[in-house]
């Protein structure tokens, strides 16, 4: 009777062990974000990912994957406020990044209103470069899957170049690019790490 109780004792604690490891560890807290529930990414993100595919051929349309950091760029991050400076021939553009809910790809009020200050300044230099781009880099936090990022961050990306082409931007100015959750600006284990993260960034291309 003693070896089965020892047995079982040994079992619970084995499955114990494996269930820990399973996860990342990170205690994710976003209380103070609108996001009511919070989604861990080895249940209701993963189990997401089929919804996201139905309608990926159409966010991809114009975009590009990458696995790599953003390089050549000048950036600032103050304050939780991160910003990408562009060198258009010596005329320096600083452009604030729209940032994102957990797991959310839609502007809030306050991310669409700084979307639109970033389009008054994109407009004034498209009117003294005709040729200009505009590179829009989504970004994620590290919750959920490396699909998944990629797939979000690209979402994210759409998002904003809706909101550019709403305002007056034409589409063809405009190419999109997924870090999904590659390239942080902050490498904290903790919500406004996280925030900061979740995000797209504008880059003007001559």
């Amino acid at each position: 009777m003693n070896s089965i109780l020892k047995n079982t004792i040994l079992s619970v604690c084995a499955v114990g062990l494996l269930a820990g490891c399973a996860s990342k560890n990170v205690e994710y807290d976003e209380s103070a974000n609108t996001q009511s529930q919070v989604e861990t990414p080895a249940n209701n993100v993963d189990n997401r990912m089929d919804n996201m595919a139905g309608d990926e051929q159409s966010v991809a349309d114009g975009a590009e994957y990458s696995n790599s950091n953003s390089r050549g760029l000048s950036t600032q991050t103050h304050d939780g406020v991160h910003s990408v400076q562009s060198d258009i021939d010596g005329n320096v553009v600083l452009l604030e990044s729209v940032h994102f809910n957990f797991d959310k790809f839609n502007l809030t009020d306050e991310m669409r209103e700084i979307a639109t200050t970033n389009y008054t300044k994109i407009d004034a230099t498209v009117q003294s470069y005709n040729s200009l781009k505009i590179k829009l880099e989504g970004n994620c936090d590290e919750w959920g899957t490396d699909e998944y990022n990629y797939a979000l961050g690209l979402k994210r990306a759409k998002t904003v170049k809706d909101a550019l082409i709403a305002d007056g931007i034409d589409a063809s100015r405009i190419m999109m690019v997924s870090f999904g959750e590659s390239n942080p600006v902050c490498n904290q284990k903790n919500t406004s790490c996280w925030k900061m993260n979740r995000r797209v960034d504008y880059r003007l291309l001559p």
